[in-house]
């Protein structure tokens, strides 16, 4: 055996950092086209459960459900509370504040949270350049008022839907406020293309009757017919290009 060999094997091994942006799942490789296609003509054989299924095509179908029963779902190795009533999977004694409080303001909590966890970040600042050691406990500070706000921002989801609901109905009754506009303004138009094939018309019977009676020159006649014909195709084309 060689020196280097006895040394590396005297020598503990040092435990290798976690990276700051850890590579994703490994099963993410099986997410191809060519497994899509064969999960697709299985299910059109008639399917398979998921037990039954390969591993690559497996990991293609979602996870089912939890059952009616299940207090907890786990995502990212947490568990996460399926009851939406509760405010979070969050201990009660974590909490930093009452969230069955009547008079819970939503908006002064997360402003008052905010702003201790900038007083905090910049306590742990002096602590570092006086100490470096001595940081786990503003460290454990600044984690649980990060979860408690966290935890606020999911309270105030519902607020959230609401709004989002309301921008859109907005949204819509604008859109349907151009189109009645838009409607009206066709409208107006085709109310004066119609007057105005009235007056050509009666020109027209004007015109004959004059012509009948040798009181008009035929060319005049011709051309006042020609202009209002002219009149009333251009305004049918504008209709048509609006």
């Amino acid at each position: 055996m060689c020196r280097n060999d006895m040394v590396d094997q005297d020598q503990p091994q040092q435990q290798l950092p976690e990276a700051p942006f850890p590579a994703p799942p490994p099963f993410w490789r099986h997410f191809t086209k060519a497994n899509e296609d064969k999960l697709k003509e299985v299910e059109a054989e008639g399917g398979e459960s998921q037990a039954k299924l390969p591993i690559p095509l497996a990991y293609l179908r979602p996870p089912p459900p939890p059952p009616d029963s299940a207090e907890f779902y786990t995502t990212f190795g947490q568990n996460q509370v399926i009851d939406p009533t509760k405010p979070s999977s969050l201990p009660r004694e974590q909490l930093l504040f009452n969230p069955d409080d009547p008079d819970l303001s939503h908006a002064v909590l997360l402003s008052k949270l905010t702003k201790s966890l900038l007083l905090n970040f910049l306590e742990l600042t002096s602590v570092l350049s006086l100490d470096p050691t001595k940081y786990e406990e503003k460290m454990e500070d600044i984690r649980q008022l990060v979860l408690n706000i966290h935890v606020v921002i999911n309270m105030y989801r519902p607020h959230q839907a609401r709004e989002s609901v309301k921008e859109m109905l907005e949204g819509f009754l604008e859109d349907g406020e151009k189109e009645i506009d838009e409607c009206d303004r066709l409208k107006s138009r085709a109310e004066d293309l119609l007057d105005d094939i009235g007056k050509m018309q009666s020109l027209a019977t004007t015109s004959s009757s004059a012509e009948a009676n040798g009181s008009l020159v035929n060319g005049a006649g011709h051309d006042a017919k020609m202009e209002e014909q002219s009149k009333v195709w251009q305004m049918l084309h504008e209709i048509a290009d609006s």
